[in-house]
């Protein structure tokens, strides 16, 4: 069995201290933004890629030439690209963060169930020799059985 991640746990104190942050930060960040539904993020209109600078020309235009729409004020604009350009930089290092925590809750898992699948064997194989053994492991037992799983109330 390879065992990539299992050897360096976060003590309490660290994973406390670590979800907290997070907390902290999706807190902050909640004060400037908001939660689509998925309804509204499918019909949410998307820049074409590199649309950056052709927004930043068209507002210093707009400005040059003093050019104002009276309900898409100029400076709602501005506003919006300044936002995206800071979050953008965030969403990148919670993607990175994101994969990590799943790439690693995924290995810790796999290796986990196969440890298990280990030591479940082994123990199962001593249970047909000692009945208490076999007794205490059956709700073990049970779970493993092939076939449907019983619903539990």
């Amino acid at each position: 069995m390879d065992n990539k991640v299992g050897d360096s746990l976060l003590t309490p104190q660290e994973h406390a201290l670590l979800l907290s942050q997070l907390k902290a930060i999706v807190e902050k960040l909640r004060a400037h933004g908001i939660s689509l539904t998925v309804d509204e993020r499918k019909r949410v209109l998307r820049q074409r890629r590199g649309a950056e600078p052709h927004i930043q020309r068209v507002i210093d235009l707009a400005k040059k030439y003093n050019v104002s729409l009276k309900t898409i004020p100029l400076a709602g604009l501005e506003n919006d690209l300044a936002l995206a350009k800071q979050l953008q930089p965030i969403e990148e290092e919670v993607r990175v963060a994101l994969q990590l925590a799943e790439d690693t809750g995924l290995q810790a898992g796999s290796e986990a169930w196969e440890a298990f699948l280990a030591y479940y064997g082994v123990l199962s194989s001593m249970g047909e020799r000692i009945p208490d053994l076999a007794a205490e492991l059956q709700s073990v037992v049970d779970f493993m059985a092939i076939g449907p799983r019983k619903k539990t109330p």
